[in-house]
């Protein structure tokens, strides 16, 4: 019988290979990318339309709100952008807000009539806490 020959990785030709593989080629196959780590941002369930008792009561908030763009009412009243529009443009033409600035067609800045600023707060606390301690 003939002995078993030492498998050394001889190819046809005689060339002698090693069984290892290139470094690089591994690398590549050992690390493959994967994308299912990508954060996803649930999506919004804000209302589309307004019915009449929602629409009183966010009818005499927005005036008592110092700084009104659409972002702030979808935020604060959860409704779409487009129904934030479109109460921001009715309570101009009421006259129960004003616009701050220039017309802008992507920005609209806008303030309250009722609003009151920080140090219009502290000044009207401090006059109630002096009549308070007069009686």
């Amino acid at each position: 019988m003939a002995a078993k020959a030492k498998t050394t990785g001889k190819d046809a030709k005689g060339v002698v290979s090693s069984k290892k593989s290139d470094p690089s080629k591994k690398a590549a196959k050992s690390k493959k990318k994967s994308w299912t780590k990508v954060k996803t941002r649930d999506k919004l369930n804000h209302d589309v339309f307004l019915d009449e008792k929602k629409w009183t009561k966010i009818s005499s908030e927005i005036p008592k709100i110092l700084c009104i763009t659409r972002g702030i009412l979808c935020d604060k009243y959860k409704v779409c952008g487009s129904i934030a529009r479109a109460m921001i443009r009715n309570l101009a033409v009421a006259g129960t807000i004003k616009r701050v600035g220039d017309h802008c067609s992507s920005f609209d800045l806008y303030t309250g009539v009722q609003a009151k600023s920080a140090l219009e707060k502290a000044a009207e606390e401090a006059a109630a806490a002096a009549a308070k301690t007069k009686k």
